[in-house]
């Protein structure tokens, strides 16, 4: 048990004075302490990181997208005007075919009867023809006899209803000859129809090229009555072919003829084809999904063969393009450098409205001349420095700058990062 004068002791308030004002007084320090170091936190300057590209010099080009399908400048569909049974088949595809070339034959055995019968039926005619020319030539002769005698005569003889019977008589032996030649005609336009119809049994190419595909077999049946049915399609030349593409009314401004072509196919997809714009179409295609698009037909030269008719292609038609041009990333026109604290919080205070604000947006040339003002940071001596520019032509990674402050090889900002 504590003593009576140990129990007096600590009940003494000058000492509990003394403890409590220890306790108190470490507490307030650690505040302080702590009140410090976070005002020194906010109140710092920051250190920043920057991550840069070198300004350099090159050739740019800016092009649009679009997907087309190959073709031969000129193809042309064989079939056949005439009904029958195919008897031979003389080419296959990819055959080489010279112009009037017999392709396939059709019986024409019937159309060889019809031309025989016509045949006979002219000799008939001229034979008729020929006999209504001698009963003309005595009807004719009976008639200016009979006239001869009534002038004679003085009309006493003979009588005039002999004399009009062979004035009727006569016009009749002519009119009999001219029915006779119109018969002769109408035979002979059915000869000259069925001599057609027998070249047609042959069908022959009115091109030189070459078959790309083939519909006929030996022992088809032909029936030709109603349409004419396909039996080749043969292009005239696959060294020399087009390519049509579908380009969107919002591109179709900037494409123009004689524009350079860069595309590629899925059978050679590391090889890149080049051609040029041939036509640019006034017409719009049909429209899709309210989406409205225009055809331009792509010149491409083939001479390799490579390519084939009915391939799919994605083209880049080069729209624009500059040599020896000023060129920068082209996030360094998006970038802004963070605004250090002090700053910050000062504009803050000045501008209730300073948080809503946001730099002007970039606007980025379409053409090799100057486009639009703006401006980039470039890292001088590890301080960034904004300097106006002008801008040119884009191909989405680098675009084109007419600047006097830049020079190649300065150091264009294009990211920024705190150091912790």
């Amino acid at each position: 048990m504590q003593s009576t004068k140990e129990i007096l002791k600590n009940l003494n308030p000058k000492q509990n004075y003394r403890k409590l004002f220890v306790i108190w007084g470490g507490i307030l320090g650690f505040v302080i302490v702590c009140a410090l170091l976070i005002f020194w936190w906010q109140t710092r300057e920051p250190s920043y990181t920057y991550t840069t590209q070198e300004a350099t010099k090159g050739d740019i080009s800016t092009s649009i997208s679009a997907n087309g399908t190959l073709s031969p400048t000129h193809e042309v569909s064989i079939g056949s005007v005439i009904s029958g049974i195919v008897l031979e088949v003389l080419v296959d595809v990819n055959d080489a075919v010279s112009k009037g070339q017999v392709l396939a034959k059709i019986d024409s055995e019937s159309i060889e009867q019809d031309l025989y019968r016509y045949e006979a039926q002219l000799q008939s005619a001229k034979a008729q023809l020929k006999s209504a020319k001698v009963a003309l030539e005595e009807k004719q002769w009976q008639y200016n006899q009979l006239q001869n005698l009534f002038k004679a005569t003085h009309g006493k003889t003979p009588s005039k209803l002999d004399l009009h019977s062979a004035k009727t008589a006569y016009n009749s032996a002519l009119s009999e000859v001219e029915l006779r030649q119109a018969n002769i005609k109408e035979i002979e336009t059915a000869i000259r129809s069925t001599q057609v119809d027998l070249k047609n049994s042959h069908i022959t190419t009115p091109i030189d090229g070459v078959v790309l595909s083939r519909s006929i077999e030996v022992g088809q049946s032909v029936a030709a009555s109603f349409q004419a049915p396909e039996f080749f399609i043969v292009a005239e030349s696959l060294e020399e072919m087009e390519l049509n593409v579908s380009i969107s009314e919002a591109d179709i401004g900037k494409v123009k003829v004689g524009q350079s072509v860069k595309f590629s196919v899925d059978s050679y997809p590391q090889k890149v084809f080049e051609a040029v714009v041939e036509r640019v179409n006034f017409g719009a295609s049909e429209s899709t999904d309210n989406i409205v698009s225009y055809e331009a037909r792509i010149y491409v030269g083939n001479q390799d063969l490579l390519l084939k008719p009915g391939m799919s292609a994605t083209a880049d038609i080069v729209t624009d393009s500059a040599k020896n041009a000023l060129l920068i990333p082209s996030s360094a026109l998006y970038f802004t450098p963070q605004t250090p604290r002090k700053e910050s919080a000062k504009s803050s205070s000045m501008n209730p409205f300073a948080m809503n604000q946001q730099r002007p947006q970039r606007t980025r040339g379409g053409g090799a001349k100057r486009q639009a003002n703006s401006s980039i940071w470039v890292l001088e001596n590890g301080v960034p420095k904004e300097v106006a520019v002008e801008v040119g032509i884009s191909d989405g990674t680098l675009t084109q700058i007419f600047s006097d402050s830049i020079q190649p090889g300065m150091l264009i900002i294009i990211a920024q990062k705190e150091e912790k």
